[in-house]
């Protein structure tokens, strides 16, 4: 497939530039230039089919990145709503997910996935299972994903927790699909916590990351009681405590870190850990506030998330954008805290647009009455803009949507197919 979109509007440096085209091809952006051979030299080589996307009245932007979600908790949204993550979690959610089948967990992320096609995401770092059957959506959707997979399996069946080892599994789902749909879909390890296993299985998950050269997805710091707990067990803070196990050694992306102290800075930093920010969440769940504006002081790289439906209660990274442009103001009395700038950085998280990268990126309609007049696009992008004004969406070079219509997936049916899931 190849795209030209024409009279591009490009949000580029923290501003509006022109271009009289976009050229993609083979999943790239190809050119971006005001040169009429230049086009015409990329509609020859593709043999005129190419696809024209008219760009007045857009905004052509880099795709947003969901660094840190759950998709299938479509399926909970809704549920246990104002109890504290503890009970939250292990009263109201793991014995419903108990019920779930693979169906179920296949179009809860399909409809987690069209929540996110529709809000400008091309791409998201998931943690849930079955891995196999999330791999699938996101093949059908043809959205970016990192997929968690995990070694360590609880069984709550009983009433109690029993931990399976299942690193064989892990190995085969690992040779199947890190690196499938042409690179769309990559894997990491999961250690979902310090908490949901016992910590002293956790070393050989570390190990196991190590043997197959896969980065590290993890809920870190996110409760005050996590962080208790871990110190009883282990007489270490938990990032101290993943420190000790070699757990930074690999690639790590830390989601939440809302009680930190200097010193647990310090370790993210000196390893090069990612954190992932999701502030609706800890918000909802009463967890605290994510230091994000410390984080950013620190140096080490934020990305936002929207953790999963059941805790958010949804998809849109708009929204987790504006929190954090707005947020910090609010709580110090500094009103540059948080920069538009880094609020979209976190966002986009990586995501650019230039020649040789591949396509991922958004267009924005921008004649709504809430976007006008433009005047500083910073401040449009993270005060006023709104999921619903994401037009098209084009991932790897290929459209998922397109003047708010869907490509790949049958919005009803999958609607229908959650409906009727049984908790």
């Amino acid at each position: 497939m190849a795209i030209i979109i024409k009279n591009a509007e490009i949000y580029m440096k923290n501003d509006i530039v022109g271009y009289h085209a976009i050229c993609i091809g083979d999943g790239k952006i190809q050119a971006i230039t005001n040169d009429p051979e230049q086009i015409d030299s990329f509609i020859r080589k593709y043999e005129n089919k190419v696809d024209i996307l008219d760009g007045r009245e857009k905004l052509v932007m880099p795709g947003l990145v969901n660094t840190h979600t759950h998709s299938p908790m479509t399926l909970l949204r809704n549920i246990g709503s104002d109890l504290p993550l503890e009970n939250w979690l292990f009263d109201e959610i793991i014995p419903r997910e108990g019920k779930l089948t693979p169906k179920d967990v296949y179009y809860g992320s399909l409809l987690g996935q069209i929540e996110m096609i529709r809000s400008g995401t091309v791409s998201f770092i998931d943690m849930y299972e079955p891995l196999e059957t999330i791999a699938e959506a996101v093949s059908k959707s043809g959205l970016k994903a990192v997929l968690s997979v995990a070694a360590l399996h609880n069984d709550w069946s009983s009433g109690n927790r029993i931990t399976e080892k299942c690193f064989e599994h892990a190995e085969n789902l690992i040779k199947r699909w890190n690196g499938g749909e042409n690179g769309r879909i990559r894997l990491a390890c999961e250690i979902h916590s310090v908490y949901l296993y016992d910590h002293r299985l956790l070393k050989e998950v570390v190990s196991f990351a190590k043997e197959q050269a896969l980065g590290i997805n993890m809920h870190l710091h996110e409760t005050q009681k996590e962080i208790r707990d871990c110190m009883e067990a282990t007489g270490m803070r938990p990032v101290e405590f993943f420190e000790s196990i070699g757990a930074f050694d690999v690639p790590v992306m830390a989601a939440h870190c809302v009680h930190t102290e200097p010193k647990d800075l310090k370790i993210l930093r000196n390893h090069r850990a990612a954190v992932s920010v999701n502030i609706t969440s800890n918000l909802k769940l009463a967890s605290g506030v994510p230091p994000l504006p410390e984080l950013l002081a620190a140096g080490i790289r934020v990305g936002l998330g929207t953790d999963g439906c059941a805790s958010n209660n949804n998809l849109n990274l708009f929204e987790e954008m504006h929190l954090a442009g707005i947020l910090y103001k609010g709580l110090s009395g500094d009103p540059t805290a948080v920069s538009p700038e880094q609020a979209i950085g976190a966002a986009t998280f990586g995501s650019e647009i230039r020649e040789g990268v591949d396509a991922d990126l958004i267009l924005i309609d921008m004649a709504a009455s809430h976007l006008t007049p433009v005047n500083d696009i910073k401040s449009v992008i993270v005060y006023s803009m709104q999921a619903s004004d994401v037009d098209t969406v084009i991932v790897a070079g290929k459209i998922l949507m397109q003047n708010r219509e869907l490509k790949n997936l049958d919005e009803e049916r999958i609607i229908y197919e959650v409906k009727h899931v049984k908790l």
